[in-house]
């Protein structure tokens, strides 16, 4: 069964070959450009092929209904229904291919998506009630590592959509190492694109796209002009020019229109903000200073003591601060 996910010479088939052609039949279309692959070796590492073939006897091949299936805590797709209808029409005209991987969830629905999430949605949008599936037992780590092998073999994954996958995989609890490891971005490029998609926001990430060949110097650039022209994210949404069907024109535009320092004609300027970010126990523990919000995250590997000292010691540096607000209050 495992042979199922592998295509020509024994390599593994990404979610893209869905809509490839049988053996010497030519292509209706070009296929799209694709970028270097983020991991050596690509979807014919083995790395991606000791994970697509391991743990066969913790897991089975069936047809899922499709309404049992929820979705991922870690998205690693801006826009699901990008270049969808290629995909739809080839399960159509031939079936599905390949089998999604789903893993075994405890909850109002049994399963939850690891691999295949475009697939699902194809037979979302067909009306399709089954789909077949590779069943298995893994737990939260694992998941994400199937996630992220399967997101470095997909060649075309852009800068914004690893920003925010990494942010995610942080926010849900992973740790570096692993966010490291298995998306292949090194530590020190983690804390920037997480720092560089939180400021950006979700909001405006969607509006504008997955910007495929938008890098990491050009997203810079656009956090650096909005700062320096007082232009927040709120403000940056409603300059986006959704009519732009390319999110790499729609970036481009919306870049050249934050240049200018146009904004909202409603919006206020931000009150100056001490914003930062400062990471402890090898970014166990996080603190972000945000506009009205001090925020305070912490990962499954910090011990319970050590969160207890810090409730403890925030508890008593509040009520230090209530007891000052007090005196203040009777003294004037």
């Amino acid at each position: 069964m495992a042979r199922s996910i592998f295509g020509k010479n024994g390599e593994p088939r990404s979610e893209t070959d869905e809509q490839g052609t049988t053996p010497g039949a030519s292509a209706k279309t070009d296929p799209p450009p694709r970028r270097k692959p983020i991991i050596k070796g690509g979807a014919a590492s083995s790395k991606y092929i000791n994970a697509a073939t391991q743990g066969g006897a913790d897991r089975t091949y069936q047809e899922v209904p499709v309404d049992q299936i929820q979705e991922s805590l870690i998205r690693d797709r801006i826009d699901i229904e990008e270049n969808l209808e290629s995909l739809i029409e080839s399960i159509r005209e031939n079936g599905q291919q390949i089998p999604i991987l789903v893993r075994i969830v405890q909850g109002d629905k049994p399963y939850e998506i690891v691999v295949g999430r475009r697939r699902l949605a194809a037979h979302r949008r067909l009306g399709m009630l089954r789909i077949k599936a590779f069943v298995a037992k893994l737990d939260d780590r694992e998941a994400f590592v199937a996630q992220g092998i399967e997101n470095s073999a997909r060649l075309e994954t852009s800068f914004i959509e690893r920003a925010r996958a990494a942010a995610q995989a942080i926010g849900v609890g992973y740790n570096q190492k692993d966010v490291s490891d298995f998306l292949s971005i090194s530590r020190t490029l983690i804390n920037f694109m997480v720092r560089t998609y939180e400021t950006i926001g979700e909001d405006l990430v969607l509006a504008i796209g997955p910007a495929r060949g938008i890098g990491r110097r050009k997203w810079d650039g656009l956090v650096k002009v909005m700062a320096k022209n007082g232009i927040t994210s709120q403000d940056a949404l409603s300059l986006v020019n959704l009519e732009i069907r390319d999110s790499s024109d729609r970036f481009e535009a919306l870049l050249k229109k934050v240049q200018t320092g146009v904004a909202k004609p409603h919006s206020k300027p931000p009150a100056p903000v001490d914003s930062d970010r400062q990471d402890f126990f090898n970014g166990g523990i996080t603190t972000l200073r945000k506009p009205q919000r001090i925020v305070v995250s912490t990962r499954k590997s910090i011990p319970p003591e050590i969160l207890d000292r810090i409730h403890s010691r925030i508890r008593e540096f509040v009520e230090e601060l209530e007891k000052e607000q007090e005196e203040n209050d009777v003294n004037h």
